[in-house]
């Protein structure tokens, strides 16, 4: 799939949706998307640990806001670009937010899936995301 300067795998079968700065895939509770966003200021590595500090502080209300709770974090690698990236789970949901910064872009990739389902399809998702 692609999107305005982006592109990403999901799986064939999925019907898909587009918007302004947004693609999107999913099936019933299942869904990846990729959504882009104007930064304010260029972003460089040098601001990876303030980043960091606000985007737990913006994904912590957010789960609170959802009913779910800031299950977890890690750093990977979207497109190449070191990323953060965040867990949220609610009761029978899991939302995995991963936030790639490059200059003054943002690309939010969302992977919604089922508790009970493995992250296969999320990862596709973070390993499968470039720059077009």
């Amino acid at each position: 799939m692609t999107g305005p300067g982006f592109q990403f795998k999901a799986p064939a079968d999925w019907p898909v949706t587009r918007a302004s700065g947004r693609v999107a895939a999913g099936t019933g509770e299942e869904l990846v998307q990729v959504a882009t966003f104007n930064l304010l200021k260029p972003y460089s590595n040098d601001l990876y640990g303030k980043v960091q500090r606000e985007l737990t502080q913006r994904m912590t209300t957010l789960a609170g806001q959802t009913g779910g709770r800031l299950a977890g974090s890690e750093t990977v690698k979207a497109g190449g670009v070191r990323s953060h990236s965040y867990r949220v789970e609610s009761k029978d949901r899991v939302d995995q937010y991963t936030f790639v910064l490059r200059g003054r872009r943002e690309y939010q990739l969302l992977c919604r899936r089922a508790a009970s389902k493995g992250d296969e399809t999320c990862r596709q998702l973070i390993e499968s995301f470039a720059f077009a």
